[in-house]
């Protein structure tokens, strides 16, 4: 009896409900793609600068991240267990060095980086920011060059560069190899100083063979925190360290932090006008209804039993309105998702320069979207106390008088 009262009322005051379910689908739908975007963000700036290359773990010798040395590497058998983990999807054994490279009179201080191509194209996609040449299928003899180093050294492919350094344990470093591919890395600083050769030939060329500077943790998922806590149990942290990734680019994670707080401010501000609206929208459509709920009041109805068909009232356009919202909001993330907005102009350059793809995708994170909604409900429920207030205080005869 009481629903079939609250929906009627629903109906019959066509005005009041439309301007509150249309109030809640719009407060649902800028809350949820303004959060989507958000997240998606973070999500797409991690997978650049995380994912793609220094991963969300790395495992050194211990010192090695404050004084980058070969001296400061460890043997590969010491962490080769790590595999057997549950939630490790492979381990990326890279050397980090740097040499002096010459090519005829021009010489030019640079970093190498050894790693192994077919192992971790899935992880850093080298296939995908080679621009010459075929490194995938030649890196067995061959390095890979930055592009902006080789337009500094006017070189190409089928040139062979020299190189000139200390090896593992002030070992002379020296040694020549033919470049086999150029690469885009995005960064310019990158791009003037990287080449990029097979692992088995930096360990040769810095003679440290079966050793190591960093091995990154491939995972199957992003449950990192999860997987931090395992390794550090099974290893020796004596003598290696275990380093995440917020820890190595505490920048980001600081940068990430403040502009969540931000954008949480500003869904804040959403929230209070969203409330105040509402509460306006049923401040004039109570007193409109104040006959109303006089004449029923003098017609015998107990003013709990008037209280509860208001509370389903609410109840209802606030389902109706949250549903709506979602329906509506749903196939604008997923859109954005897969079709993300494409950055131009000077702000395109502005994020390529830190590395980033210039897009902003939404995130299809379930949990953005049954969150506002859950905020939203209970707002429509706040401002709808007034009604219920106003009921308990409503006197008939004045009521009808009106």
């Amino acid at each position: 009896m009481l629903l079939k009262l609250a929906w009627r009322n629903i109906f019959r005051n066509k005005k009041r409900s439309l301007i509150t379910i249309s109030s809640v689908v719009f407060a649902v739908l800028f809350a949820v793609f303004m959060r989507s975007l958000q997240f998606g963000a973070y999500g797409h700036m991690l997978h650049n600068i995380v994912a793609s290359y220094l991963g969300y773990i790395q495992i050194h010798q211990n010192g090695f991240w404050d004084e980058k040395t070969l001296d400061n590497s460890f043997n590969y058998d010491e962490i080769d267990t790590l595999s057997k983990l549950s939630n490790v999807a492979f381990i990326g054994q890279r050397i980090e060095g740097f040499a002096l490279a010459s090519y005829k009179d021009i010489s030019k201080p640079v970093a190498l980086l050894g790693v192994q191509p077919k192992e971790e194209q899935e992880h850093i996609k080298l296939g995908d920011k080679v621009i010459e040449g075929n490194y995938l299928t030649q890196y067995e003899k061959g390095l890979l060059i930055a592009k902006g180093l080789k337009e500094i050294m006017g070189v190409t492919v089928g040139d062979t560069l020299v190189f000139l350094g200390q090896g593992f344990q002030g070992s002379i470093a020296s040694g020549k190899f033919p470049i086999v591919g150029i690469v885009d890395l995005k960064t310019p600083e990158l791009n003037k100083r990287t080449v990029i050769l097979n692992l088995s030939l930096a360990q040769e060329l810095f003679g440290m063979p079966g050793r190591i500077t960093t091995a990154t943790i491939g995972l199957e998922d992003d449950n990192w925190q999860k997987t931090e806590r395992q390794l550090i149990q099974v290893l020796d942290t004596n003598a290696l360290e275990v380093m995440n990734w917020q820890q190595m680019i505490p920048e980001l994670h600081q940068l990430i932090t403040v502009d969540r707080a931000g954008g949480t401010f500003v869904l804040v501000i959403l929230y209070l006008i969203i409330t105040f609206g509402l509460f306006g929208t049923v401040l004039m459509l109570t007193e409109e209804r104040s006959f109303e709920f006089g004449v029923l009041l003098s017609l015998g109805m107990a003013r709990k039993t008037l209280i509860k068909v208001t509370i389903l009232e609410t109840l209802f356009m606030g389902i109706i309105g949250i549903i709506l919202g979602l329906v509506v909001a749903t196939p604008v993330v997923v859109y954005f998702h897969y079709f993300p907005i494409n950055l131009s102009g000077q702000i395109q350059e502005v994020v390529e320069q830190f590395g980033f793809e210039a897009l902003l995708p939404t995130s299809l994170d379930i949990t953005i979207g049954l969150t506002h909604a859950s905020i939203l409900f209970g707002i429509v429920f706040l401002v709808n106390t007034y009604t219920i207030w106003k009921i308990k205080n409503t006197n008939p005869i004045k009521a009808m008088k009106r």
